[in-house]
């Protein structure tokens, strides 16, 4: 009986971990994040199927576990037919720690109960827009540097703007559930304060697609709502909306001089003042007039209605949506140039990047065609959209069946606020933004499954043996991307011996990364060994031929016809640096 009642706060704790975990991991962008959550949240599935035993999953469960599994095998897959086949073992490795993440969940079934899972996952996400928001407004009291060293500087600690945005998202509609449904009262209270920093973040960070996504997220968390107390929470955002449009008015704050960080502070520390004042404000609304406005259910939906009118007002004011980003008409033009070269297969996972440079008349950098559905369609076929899409519609539905409870519809407004921004971003790259997102729609799966039915041995037995596998891989995963990550920080100092050593580590667990070899060559070259890095060039380029950069090292550690020929290939697969222009 004790380990059933601890069994709902050590899920929260757990997705609360999880989730700050990530975001303070820069975002999970790198393979070793993804790889850390593969192992430890497989390995969690495994001790749960070993010691408790499982439900079997509905519908909805069977069906988002399936759909991620398929996927992940389908990305693997895509190595037999990839110009760049360790792109593809590696995007293998991330979509796997999505189904790690939505396996154990399923597995721990009604244990890991949706309003623990919501309240982690906001917890989590909520502490890193208040950090952002912290280091924004008072970037002389947190410690950070005076110059920004490059956009992402600005969007500590994911790392990238729109992303942390989406994350602040997230909580945004999970806090208004926690407000309007959580137990104890100082714990509806906590949310409903926190909604004024966590949404004056999103106003900071100056995304139109995050905007987009909270307005969609609010339209379906009202459409969802039948109980009073979903419309009731809605009255709590104007409070946050004043704070957003003061935030963003500030220009120097949303957009400032990268040569010195600091100079806005006096503007960030009145910011502060005021948004600490409207947090007292909040907190007295909530304490005073929530619980009486909740009484009155005609009311509530009209102020409710009203409440979402004005926050949505304020945040197309705080940044007009005119795609600043237009760049991504370029991208989805190059994304669409591959989906017509490799209409069924697609070229292979990771391959965008190298479609981007081959075939650009712009001279812009990115590795993502900021839309998973295009992006998705060009590298793993009609297919993987398939997959792909069944993945994001499996929590949805069974969201959508739970909207007459307390936590269906801000669950199901936090998945519609992902599916609206992976439109036009890169969201699924960012495993401290997804990862989050998968466990409340497996969250949502499982709450919707019909009352539960203990998983039978065989089933049981099969569930284990796949667990332990999804651990092996994981295990052995984390075992090159360690290592590897280790080396590129040790090149970074300048220490090439330890570069090297850690690189060569790496290679024993992941013989087919030419990333590792890069890292050699670089070293090599760096201690005036031109031959040793020429040949740690060409096994690079035996193993992803289709990486234009490892082509020019390799012409730069070469001579005479080599050195042309290397050349050539490089200016081949990406004929704008070629141009210089």
């Amino acid at each position: 009986m004790a380990g059933s009642r601890l069994a709902g706060p050590a899920s929260g704790a757990a997705a609360l971990a999880v989730t700050a975990a990530l975001a303070f991991d820069a975002g999970g962008f790198h393979a070793v994040s993804w790889d850390r959550a593969l192992v430890l949240l497989a390995v969690a599935a495994l001790g749960l199927l070993l010691l408790g035993g499982a439900e079997r999953p509905g519908g909805p469960a069977l069906l988002l576990v399936a759909a991620l599994a398929l996927s992940t095998a389908w990305t693997a897959a895509s190595w037999l037919w990839s110009a760049s086949p360790p792109a593809a073992l590696e995007e293998a490795q991330r979509v796997g720690s999505y189904l790690a993440a939505a396996g154990v969940v399923v597995v721990a079934g009604r244990r890991a109960a949706l309003a623990w899972l919501a309240g982690g996952v906001a917890a989590g996400a909520a502490s890193a827009s208040c950090w952002n928001l912290a280091v924004r407004l008072a970037p002389d009291w947190t410690g950070r540097p005076r110059v920004a060293g490059d956009i992402g500087s600005l969007a500590d600690p994911v790392g990238y703007a729109n992303g942390l945005a989406l994350l602040g998202v997230v909580a945004a509609v999970l806090l208004l559930g926690v407000a309007a449904a959580g137990r104890p009262r100082p714990l509806r209270l906590l949310a409903a304060v926190l909604l004024v920093p966590v949404l004056a973040d999103v106003a900071v960070l100056e995304s139109d697609g995050a905007l987009a996504a909270l307005v969609a997220a609010l339209l379906a968390l009202l459409l969802a709502s039948r109980r009073s107390q979903g419309w009731t929470a809605v009255w709590l955002l104007p409070l946050p909306a004043i704070g957003m449009a003061a935030v963003a008015s500030a220009g120097a704050i949303v957009s400032p001089a990268h040569s010195d960080l600091l100079a806005a502070a006096g503007t960030g520390h009145r910011l502060l003042l005021g948004l600490a004042l409207l947090c007292l404000a909040q907190l007295g609304l909530a304490q005073l007039f929530l619980p009486a406005l909740a009484r009155v259910r005609g009311v509530s939906r009209r102020l409710g209605v009203v409440a979402a009118a004005v926050v949505a007002a304020s945040g197309l004011a705080a940044s007009p949506f005119a795609l600043r980003g237009h760049e991504r008409g370029a991208y989805w033009h190059a994304a669409a140039r591959e989906v017509a070269a490799k209409p069924l297969l697609g070229g292979g996972a990771g391959t965008y990047v190298d479609w981007w440079v081959r075939t650009r008349d712009v001279q812009l950098s990115t590795q993502e065609a900021h839309s998973l559905y295009l992006e998705t369609l060009a590298e793993l076929g009609p297919l993987g959209l398939v997959l792909l899409a069944a993945a994001l519609a499996a929590p949805l539905a069974a969201a959508a069946r739970l909207r007459g409870t307390a936590w269906g519809p801000p669950v199901l407004a936090a998945l519609v606020a992902y599916d609206v921004h992976a439109a036009v971003d890169f969201d699924w790259e960012l495993a401290g933004v997804t990862l989050p997102v998968v466990l409340l729609g497996a969250g949502a799966a499982v709450a919707a499954s019909p009352r539960p039915v203990q998983l039978a041995a065989r089933a049981r037995v099969a569930a284990t043996l796949a667990a332990a596998a999804l651990a092996a891989a994981g295990i052995l995963a984390l075992a090159g991307s360690a290592p590897l990550a280790a080396a590129g920080d040790a090149a970074a100092a300048g220490r090439d011996q330890a570069a090297v050593s850690d690189a060569r580590r790496a290679l024993r667990f992941a013989p087919w990364s030419a990333e590792a070899w890069r890292v050699i060559g670089h070293a090599r070259l760096a201690g005036g060994d031109r031959a040793g890095a020429r040949a740690a060039f060409r096994r690079a380029v035996e193993l992803d031929p289709a990486g234009w950069q490892t082509w020019a090292e390799l012409a730069d550690a070469s001579a005479g016809e080599p050195r042309r020929a290397a050349l050539a290939e490089a200016a081949r697969l990406n004929p704008l640096w070629a141009s210089g222009s």
